[in-house]
């Protein structure tokens, strides 16, 4: 583990029934299987499908429930647990606990990513959060969702008194979450109804069709030879189109920014639509 990094946090689970150093087995076991699941899930998210990522049990503490975690990730990449929240600053909203602490269990409607760092999340109230890419993809994974559900909200709702308790690896504690604030970590009822995700590229095409005209009807070939219809955005280009100031051919290649836009309702094929935002150059002037 030479190249991996190791990090320690703790989970404590603060109830009448812990003080007597036993909690309930089932609930137990299904917080910590979900809390490998979920740290693979985010360390995939956000590092990539070939990412590994070990997690590892110690032996609980005296007092409250104490369970320790050691993790071990590569050192190249990003610390899903400074993401999720498991490490450093936990309760901001640049953190996933600290984003769905702030959703309040209000239904996602919305993604759109606009750009590679910030998604906007439009909510069931028809308000709208701005977070980090890697955190808004995040709570919005059904399936992620679950598993915090079963690591913070299952121990500890309809317990008196109940708190669940993130602390370092000195013991300091760094996240809490009471008995009556655990509704907020509940599991999603369904998936997100729509998510637009935006991205812009360079790339270089040939005009298969044209339309002196106006913004549709345009045709692209791109390099793997695929035809794609795309609408042009650029009016400058159109301008000298129109004065007959650019000459085409399906051998004239053009360098060229693109964007993406890539709908996807929830249970649908996505639908993606591309816009010409600028045409760079002619390859050869």
């Amino acid at each position: 583990m030479d190249n991996q990094q190791k990090h320690i946090f703790k989970i404590s689970y603060d109830t009448k029934e812990t003080k007597n150093h036993t909690i309930d087995a089932e609930k137990l076991g299904e917080a910590i299987v979900s809390m490998s699941k979920a740290l693979k899930n985010a360390n995939k998210v956000v590092n990539g499908e070939e990412s590994e990522l070990s997690l590892e049990v110690k032996a609980q503490e005296k007092g409250s429930f104490v369970v320790e975690f050691i993790s071990y990730l590569n050192n190249a990449g990003v610390n899903p647990l400074s993401v999720i929240g498991f490490v450093g600053a936990t309760g901001t909203a640049s953190t996933v606990l600290g984003a769905i602490k702030q959703l309040k269990s209000r239904r996602i409607k919305l993604i759109e990513t606009k750009n590679k760092n910030i998604s906007t999340l439009t909510l069931s109230d028809d308000t709208t959060v701005d977070l980090p890419k890697d955190v808004a993809e995040l709570v919005a994974i059904k399936d992620f969702r679950d598993n915090i559900d079963k690591v913070i909200k299952a121990p500890i709702e309809d317990v008196e008194d109940a708190k669940f308790i993130i602390k370092d690896q000195n013991d300091d504690e760094i996240y809490e979450v009471t008995e009556e604030e655990a509704k907020d970590y509940k599991k999603m009822a369904q998936s997100v109804i729509e998510e637009i995700t935006e991205t812009e590229e360079r790339k270089e095409i040939y005009f298969t069709k044209v339309n002196f005209e106006g913004a549709s009807g345009w045709q692209i070939r791109l390099p793997d030879d695929s035809l794609k219809a795309i609408s042009m955005k650029d009016e400058a280009f159109l301008e000298r189109v129109n004065k007959n100031k650019e000459e085409f051919s399906k051998t004239a290649l053009f360098s060229v920014k693109i964007k993406t836009i890539k709908k996807h309702r929830h249970g649908t094929t996505p639908t993606y639509k591309l816009e010409l935002l600028e045409v760079i150059r002619k390859r050869g002037e």
